[in-house]
């Protein structure tokens, strides 16, 4: 008996010695792994913002250019599309080995492939040079990208929620979100000043520059990201079980498969948002007759914003909870879809960064700001790395992978004269993730250490 009392305080006093150490982080280390995870989702949706950019101008008429314009830029989403449908994949296997074998090697490996397919994406040849290899190559780089984008986001949330203090998770969870403005700033950039060159020069070389400068990039999120320590929650559970799950997707689906849905459905709304406003919009514009690249300095400007008030909103979400930030978010996206196609349609600059403002800023902070951390704490720690990445993979599949192609689709049913469809179409999408929100509990302050 007395053995028995000595093993139990032995364990007590590890559980304390646990919950210590994860309520006082090494704040350098800390500061390590958000830099390192802000990197990772920078690149990731600067390679994203340059593809879906693209695809909304260049790879039709480079790629596709045997075909009408409009059904050009329809095969360009559909290669989009695709690395939408890889996603879960890359959510499955990183958060596999991410789950069993820790976290930081599975992120250097998905920065490294998110690095290298996007800089060979600016080195392929056109149809021109090697015929339908070259469409052919360009969706197989746009699958890997989507393979490494899966397991680079929940990853990358998991070691900076696993390395902080509790109530600061929505906060530092939002440090990692606001790489997605960073990212599409820098690439809504670097795209606009290139689509200033005479139509001929972009489409022949302009267009590669950017996807080149992913190389440097990569080198700068690798140097960091080497330097990181394994989350403490990680090597607290594989030292406090002994092994980590053998099959994390199998207990993921047996014991906590009404989180992976709620999971995959609030994901995809405000995605399916973000998406037309980066890719539609610009199809819209230019369907319209302005120039194009109103579109990209207004998403730039909209983002910069973001980089300030993703982490205000976070901030708001650790003092009053997950729930109501998203709702509020959700709501404002509802009411203010059909007041941006209507800016966009006036054709001036002002008005144009007005609408990218109203939604893709101001109603996407209550949103993006506390989602990540609103995902996270869902799952436990033998199964937060898969449950996370493929509710959000998953739902970018179902919010983001498909909407370009359906939203054109839409459009070009009416014969390019009206946008009521699609504004229904994400609006209705935005309602069904908001009702998942209203059934899930607040996890604000959910003890993730085990």
């Amino acid at each position: 008996m007395r053995h028995m009392r000595k093993m139990s305080a032995a364990a007590d006093a590890d559980m304390v010695a646990e919950h210590a150490s994860y309520s006082n982080p090494d704040h350098r280390e800390v500061r390590r792994v958000i830099v390192s995870g802000y990197l990772g989702c920078a690149i990731e949706f600067y390679d994203f913002l340059l593809y879906t950019t693209a695809a909304a101008l260049v790879f039709g008429p480079v790629f596709f250019g045997n075909l009408p314009p409009l059904m050009g830029t329809i095969a360009a989403y559909t290669t989009f599309a695709a690395g939408y449908v890889a996603r879960p994949l890359g959510g499955v296997v990183f958060g596999h080995f991410g789950d069993r074998l820790g976290r930081k090697h599975m992120l250097v490996i998905t920065m490294t492939v998110m690095g290298v397919a996007s800089t060979l994406i600016g080195l392929l040849p056109t149809p021109q040079t090697i015929g339908w290899m070259a469409p052919a190559l360009l969706l197989f780089l746009r699958v890997v990208q989507g393979i490494a984008a899966g397991g680079e986001y929940g990853g990358a949330l998991m070691m900076a929620i696993e390395h902080c203090d509790q109530n600061r998770r929505g906060l530092f969870a939002s440090l990692i979100a606001i790489g997605a403005p960073s990212g599409t700033v820098l690439a809504s950039l670097a795209f606009g000043l290139f689509r200033l060159l005479p139509d001929s020069q972009f489409l022949q070389w302009g267009w590669r520059v950017p996807f080149l400068f992913s190389a440097l990039l990569l080198v700068i999120g690798l140097y960091i990201r080497s330097r990181v320590s394994e989350s403490p929650l990680f090597l607290q559970a594989l030292k406090r079980e002994g092994e980590m799950s053998r099959f994390p997707l199998a207990d993921l689906l047996r014991h906590e498969w009404k989180a992976v849905i709620l999971a995959v459905v609030t994901s995809a709304g405000p995605l399916a948002v973000y998406i037309v406003g980066v890719t539609f919009t610009q199809t819209y514009i230019r369907h319209l007759g302005f120039d194009s690249s109103i579109a990209l300095f207004a998403l730039a400007i909209a983002n910069g914003v973001n980089l300030v008030w993703f982490p205000v909103c976070a901030h708001l979400s650790d003092k009053y909870g997950r729930r109501p930030m998203l709702l509020i978010g959700f709501l404002l996206s509802i009411l203010l879809i059909g007041p941006n196609f209507l800016l966009v349609s006036k054709g001036s600059p002002f008005l144009t960064t007005l609408a990218f403002w109203l939604l893709g800023s101001f109603a996407a902070g209550p949103i993006y700001g506390p989602l990540g951390a609103f995902l996270s704490e869902k799952f436990s720690t033998r199964t937060r790395y898969t449950g996370a990445s493929i509710g959000y993979q998953l739902g970018s599949t179902l919010g983001a992978g498909l909407t370009p192609l359906i939203v054109t689709s839409i459009f070009a049913s009416t014969g390019g004269t009206s946008v009521i469809g699609v504004c229904v179409f994400l609006a209705m999408f935005c309602g069904v993730s908001m009702l998942c929100v209203v059934l899930s509990r607040e996890t604000r302050r959910a003890d993730i250490a085990y």
